[in-house]
């Protein structure tokens, strides 16, 4: 395979990873006695399936940021010489969005009030962020992920220039 077709290869499966660690628990209530979980997209998984309460989805602007590396990606491996010009240009623009994206589970664990949105309220606890903090087993590698995705799209917009 040339190199040029591998980056955009690597960019496909370092996206797929981070949407898979988007869909996994970012937060959970079992130090509180409660077998309740939501991953970065607001979808929980409990035993009280009536319960219609959720956090903030803020992993969709993950995955958004995702689709945009995906199909950057695609547009790299566009075999036409004429692609190359769009194909930097989508690069450019993925590269800028994945880190972005890379400062969603920074910021969730750093402010995790931004996650949990009015979950506060609905629950009726105080300060859920005493015993309910955002998982950093999960979001730092998410972050580390969205960052190698955003350096293999700058690195793809420079390989269809050359």
């Amino acid at each position: 395979m040339q190199p040029s077709r591998l980056f955009p290869f690597a960019t496909i499966v370092a996206a797929a990873t981070a949407i898979a660690l988007t869909t996994l628990p970012w937060m959970n209530l079992k130090s509180a006695g409660l077998d309740l979980s939501w991953n970065g997209l607001g979808i929980g998984a409990s035993e009280i399936a009536d319960l219609d309460v959720s956090p903030e989805g803020r992993g969709w602007l993950v995955v958004a940021a995702c689709v945009v590396a995906i199909l950057a990606a695609l547009i790299s491996l566009m075999p036409a010489p004429s692609a190359a010009p769009l194909s930097r240009l989508a690069n450019v623009i993925a590269a800028v969005a994945t880190t972005i994206g890379a400062l969603v589970p920074l910021a969730v664990m750093i402010w995790p009030s931004w996650f949990y949105g009015d979950l506060e309220t609905k629950l009726g606890a105080p300060n859920l962020a005493e015993f309910a903090a955002p998982s950093k087993m999960i979001l730092i590698p998410l972050t580390l992920v969205m960052l190698l995705t955003a350096a293999l799209c700058a690195y793809s917009s420079r390989l269809r220039t050359e």
